[in-house]
């Protein structure tokens, strides 16, 4: 059976990306749009690649869990635990179906992931921690034999230990400066993939694809990140200037350069996507703003992106249409 799980970088990642990239582009001194846009397009690849390097690494977790208990029973002297280990880990039917997932064996040659070099330290340093955390003795120990129950332990280990993990993020953060920043953002789609696997899922199912629309007629979602990142910059002085003119009891000087940005592109979704709702926009925004403003910063963009909603509407350059896609 074939099974696809195609939901990968929804558009509040996307929306994300742009954010980050019309920050980098707006702090330097270039001025071309063409080869920021293919910075941007370059960017997603980067962060589907460290989520590609994300599953590899847990199966070469798994191979050297598997090395391990034959150098144990090749010991001189091997305990009885050398002899009869506890294989619940090396069989766990996830890291199985991964290790012989015909789509990630492609993926790892198009990245040229290669752990070869970092066995011996990095991966053995990784598996050492993983056998001290409470998450691994209890479902060695738990009696249990299911899909299920592995999952449950992969996403615990997931979601507890490695966003923590700094030697996992200085790892990957020395393989690419990029990687620093997606960190994070790889964590949870690693997280978010494992928690939703099917059991269904096989050694030819297909991996989430970067963009949820990759594989339709028309990519929706790429095109959404570019024009969302190219109508932004070409804009930013008119929509600098809306915001400053209904700016109350605040100096507009004083707004952080990443605020005026997350204002702008919702004044961008405002006026260039007419078919996404205004309510919609707001509220990815103010989810937006609570990752990179203050608290007070999330209480002004979203006082003032009401504001400015109602301003446009009154002025006829917004226009929404579809059902369900009322100005509030």
């Amino acid at each position: 059976m074939f099974y696809t799980i195609r939901i990968m970088l929804n558009r509040r990642f996307l929306r994300i990306k742009a954010l980050q990239d019309i920050y980098a582009y707006q702090q330097s001194e270039s001025d071309d749009l063409m080869k920021a846009e293919r910075a941007l397009l370059q960017d997603v690849d980067r962060l589907y690649e460290l989520f590609i390097m994300q599953l590899s690494f847990w199966v070469e977790v798994k191979l050297f869990a598997e090395r391990r208990i034959e150098e144990n029973k090749n010991k001189h002297f091997p305990t009885e635990e050398d002899l009869n280990p506890n294989l619940k880990f090396v069989n766990n039917r996830i890291l199985n179906i991964l290790q012989n997932n015909a789509d990630l064996q492609k993926f790892e040659e198009k990245y040229k992931i290669n752990w070869a070099d970092y066995r011996e330290d990095f991966i053995r340093g990784f598996y050492n921690r993983l056998l001290e955390t409470e998450e691994y003795k209890s479902y060695m120990n738990n009696g249990e034999d299911s899909f299920d129950d592995d999952k449950r332990f992969l996403v615990a280990i997931v979601d507890g230990y490695m966003a923590d993990d700094t030697i996992l993020y200085d790892f990957y953060s020395d393989r690419s400066l990029m990687f620093n920043s997606d960190y994070d953002v790889a964590i949870y789609l690693l997280w978010k993939f494992l928690s939703e696997m099917p059991s269904a899922f096989n050694e030819n199912s297909k991996l989430p694809t970067a963009y949820k629309t990759e594989n339709d007629e028309e990519n929706d979602d790429k095109d959404f990140l570019v024009k969302l990142f190219r109508n932004t910059i070409l804009h930013a002085d008119e929509f600098g200037e809306t915001i400053k003119a209904n700016i109350s009891n605040w100096d507009y000087d004083r707004v952080a350069l990443m605020d005026r940005i997350i204002m702008q592109m919702a004044m961008t979704e405002f006026c260039y996507f007419p078919t996404i709702p205004v309510k919609v926009t707001i509220n990815e925004y103010i989810e937006v703003s609570k990752l990179y403003s203050t608290p007070e910063s999330r209480r002004f963009v979203n006082g003032m992106l009401d504001k400015i909603s109602n301003l446009l509407r009154e002025e006829g350059k917004m226009k929404k249409y579809g059902a369900g896609l009322g100005l509030k």
